[in-house]
């Protein structure tokens, strides 16, 4: 066990001066297959390298192809899958690969779901116990994407639509994860600064918003980050939201501003217009 090796990988992925991090998914392969924007997963770290991200999340087997455009970003590694979107439930998912293959190909953490309130809500948590365990012994953070049973489902829609969250619901999910030994966690933002605020107080790990499907707004998406941050996030987690656009760079840039607390949403969508 070593803290140290949590700590050290840490300061690589949250920035000093913010305390915050901004991160580009792009681990949805293992899932979607080849979507729209990551048919070559070198083509999305690139626009997330030269857009200014902080760390990027893909599988391990993905982090072998793409290493060599990760420049001074920090790597991620999902480290759980094996169900997908044409499969029975996607939410009963399993381990993937080991902590240590993580490791190998130089991530600064892992990443892995819990599903909080589905059919096999033990399978899940169990699983990831196992998970933290591991990152425990090696000295590598675990970030925890912690989905609640009625969002399991939209999570994967391929447009992203109007649903309320259940707070007391996220709460719960977000201190689970916290619980079982997550570093950091990653879930969805309920919708306004107060609420979210509540959820934030639930974890001791701190909270990372995630994007979700693409939206058809992407100003609204924009001031969803900003609330997000504003109602203490410690960062977002963004993917289809970024690549699928027709300005990744550019996203990224108005994303990173936004999370860092050095662009407004009116500057980051002039930006975007302008180029």
């Amino acid at each position: 066990m070593c803290m140290a090796g949590k700590a050290l990988r840490l300061r690589r992925i949250f920035r000093r001066d913010s305390g915050r991090s901004f991160i580009v998914a792009v681990d949805h392969g293992v899932r979607f297959g080849a979507l729209k924007g990551i048919e070559d997963p070198r083509i999305p770290v690139r626009a997330a390298r030269e857009g200014g991200a902080d760390a990027v999340m893909v599988t391990p087997a993905i982090a072998r192809i793409v290493y060599h455009e990760l420049g001074d970003m920090a790597l991620i590694a999902r480290v759980d899958g094996a169900s997908t979107i044409i499969g029975p439930d996607i939410s009963y998912d399993d381990i993937i690969s080991p902590v240590w293959e993580a490791i190998a190909v130089g991530a600064d953490a892992v990443v892995a779901f819990g599903y909080v309130g589905v059919e096999r809500e033990r399978h899940s948590l169990r699983k990831l116990s196992i998970i933290s365990s591991r990152c425990l012994r090696y000295g590598i953070p675990l970030m925890a994407e912690m989905i609640p049973s009625e969002l399991s489902s939209r999570h994967y829609a391929k447009r992203r639509g109007e649903w309320s969250v259940d707070v007391d619901k996220l709460k719960l999910a977000v201190r689970v994860g916290a619980e079982l030994g997550a570093d950091m966690i990653k879930t969805y933002y309920t919708g306004d600064t107060d609420s979210f605020r509540e959820v934030v107080r639930s974890s001791p790990a701190p909270i990372l918003v995630l994007g979700g499907p693409p939206t058809d707004s992407v100003e609204s998406f924009l001031s969803m980050i900003g609330d997000s941050i504003e109602a203490g996030a410690r960062g977002a987690v963004i993917g289809r939201n970024v690549w699928q656009h027709s300005n990744p760079i550019g996203m990224v840039k108005a994303l990173s501003g936004i999370v860092h607390g050095y662009t407004s949403v009116e500057e980051a969508m002039k930006w975007l217009r302008e180029g």
